[in-house]
């Protein structure tokens, strides 16, 4: 896959999307309502409105918003598996919000009570289609590409019967412990100059989430245990008897998980912290787990002497 195509699969979509919205709405403006329908009910009724101007605004700003947020995404991702996820997804979203705001300015037009307008639910289950099968497409020009090779495991440090090692470290995330900061002060501001009720729900969001910028990563006798260093739950362990083995790597969060915090691709789990040198290990089931954080060779080698000396040990 290359970045042009990816720019096209990605831009292109929301960029019909919007130019089929802007035009069917401006070719249609004198004949719309000064308010028109935006939102129908389960039976097709209408009982949201607004006027002329902000549904033209707010409709092409939310598709040409969106646009630049999944083309973005796609770029950033670059050569990774989550790149193709990511078009298809944009693709498809192009369709489902492109479709329903056009239909709404053909409903409204000529109507000279907006409340008037009717929209057949029977709309939903064509954009829903039309988005998956836009989605599909594009799943499928983008194509595969080759796998890449597998990562090695790491040497195994070598143990003798009855030795304890341990190894840990700390990872504390920026990119998740700014944004919940920010949340939390946000929710505060909200609290104490506002309705309460606005700014509980980013206070505890931002309060939920700050825990969790910070994980100790430690490797012992009893597997690989990943934890918040201030909430004992929840936590991720994995024992000695699950694991087969063990390596350091390097993660784009981006690119290959498509974000930061606890991701989940198939066959692959990741608390991504941040982008860079991480520890992957693989269990007996076929699932890689990832982890970002410093010295992982250092983890990994350590992990693979211990799961040896377990197998020996239950041999």
């Amino acid at each position: 896959m290359t970045a042009v195509r990816r720019w096209v699969l990605t831009a292109v979509p929301f960029g019909i999307a919007t130019a089929a919205y802007v035009g069917v709405f401006l070719a249609s403006y004198d004949r719309l309502p000064g308010r028109i329908a935006t939102h129908f009910s389960g039976d097709g009724r209408a009982d949201g409105f607004m006027s002329r101007p902000a549904a033209l605004w707010f409709g092409g700003g939310l598709l040409v918003g969106l646009g630049l947020l999944f083309t973005v995404l796609t770029l950033v991702s670059k050569e990774s598996p989550g790149a193709r996820l990511t078009t298809a997804v944009g693709a498809g979203t192009a369709v489902t919000l492109g479709y329903p705001l056009v239909f709404t300015v053909l409903v409204n037009t000529e109507a000279h009570d907006p409340a008037e307008a009717h929209l057949p639910i029977w709309h939903v289950a064509v954009l829903l289609l039309a988005g998956a099968a836009t989605g599909a497409v594009a799943w499928w020009l983008m194509s595969a590409g080759p796998r890449p090779a597998p990562t090695p495991p790491a040497p195994s440090l070598a143990l003798a019967d009855g030795e304890v090692a341990a190894w840990s470290r700390t990872v504390v995330s920026r990119a998740l412990l700014f944004p919940a900061g920010a949340v939390t002060l946000g929710g505060l501001f909200a609290v104490a100059f506002g309705p309460w009720q606005a700014g509980l729900p980013p206070l505890v969001l931002g309060l939920a989430c700050a825990p969790f910028a910070c994980v100790r990563v430690t490797v012992d006798r009893r597997g690989l245990t990943v934890a918040s260093t201030v909430l004992p739950r929840p936590r991720l362990a994995l024992p000695l008897g699950s694991i087969v083995s063990a390596a350091g790597v390097q993660v784009d969060a981006m690119g290959d998980f498509g974000g930061w915090g606890y991701r989940i691709r198939p066959k692959r789990r990741g608390v991504v912290l941040r982008s860079g040198e991480s520890l992957s290990v693989r269990t007996v089931g076929g699932r890689e787990y990832v982890v970002t954080v410093d010295d992982s060779t250092t983890a990994a080698a350590l992990l693979n002497g211990l799961v040896n000396r377990h197998a020996g040990e239950r041999a």
